[in-house]
């Protein structure tokens, strides 16, 4: 699959989510994109407090954005299937790698 046929959106926005004690987390969404091939949104989070130190590698965390009725965000799922995990590492790692594109 050509990364031509895929939508990317690589505008950076902060997010509030909540985590497994009910605690605010804030992320910063690093990449959005539209998957055909598995017919879902992705999207790339890392954890906003990961960024202070420029040394330390980011640990990029990948969701899947499902839309509620009306088409807006509506929540997070976890990737599940070895493929998804393997598509999302490549697309991953060559949209961060060349970000003039």
């Amino acid at each position: 699959m050509s990364q031509e046929e895929m939508d990317f959106n690589q505008e950076e926005e902060l997010l509030t989510l909540y985590d497994e004690e009910g605690n605010e987390v804030l992320y910063r969404k690093m990449l959005e994109f539209h998957h055909p091939e598995f017919g879902k949104d992705y999207v790339i989070l890392a954890e906003e407090g990961n960024f202070s130190n420029d040394d330390e590698e980011i640990e990029l965390i990948p969701m899947i954005n499902v839309a509620d009725e009306d088409g807006e965000g509506g929540k997070f799922l976890p990737v599940e299937t070895d493929d998804e995990w393997d598509m999302i590492e490549e697309v991953v790692n060559t949209r961060m790698d060349d970000p003039e594109e």
